[in-house]
């Protein structure tokens, strides 16, 4: 499963072996600057991912790599069974990281913190 890391200045998205061979990304490194919004969202209800390239997608399983919808791209690694945070960026080459971890609500409260402090 996808661990965060926060550091002063970025969000780090950390992926196994496993996790970097369905989505083709090593890790992805966002600096908290660019973070606009940290929300849950369990399921992924109203959220289009479009076109897949590159990645992996087993339809209610896995859905792993760049998803391009609307021209936008989205990171995404999400299996079934998985809570998701959904984190908004701007001026990154991704519109949206969409992340599949255990406890959606405490990842969110501590992304949302350390946006706050950077913020400060």
């Amino acid at each position: 499963m996808p661990q965060f890391e926060i550091t002063e200045s970025e969000l780090i998205v950390h992926l196994d072996k496993w996790e970097q061979l369905f989505s083709f990304v090593h890790k992805v490194k966002v600096p908290l600057s660019q973070v606009v919004a940290v929300r849950e969202n369990n399921g992924l209800d109203g959220l289009k991912l479009g076109w897949r390239l590159p990645g992996t997608h087993i339809p209610f399983v896995l859905a792993a790599g760049t998803f391009i919808s609307k021209g936008a791209r989205q990171f995404v690694y999400r299996r079934g069974g998985l809570q998701t945070v959904v984190i908004d960026l701007k001026g990154n080459a991704w519109a949206r990281l969409i992340i599949g971890i255990t406890d959606a609500s405490r990842e969110t409260l501590r992304i949302n913190a350390a946006i706050s402090s950077c913020a400060a």
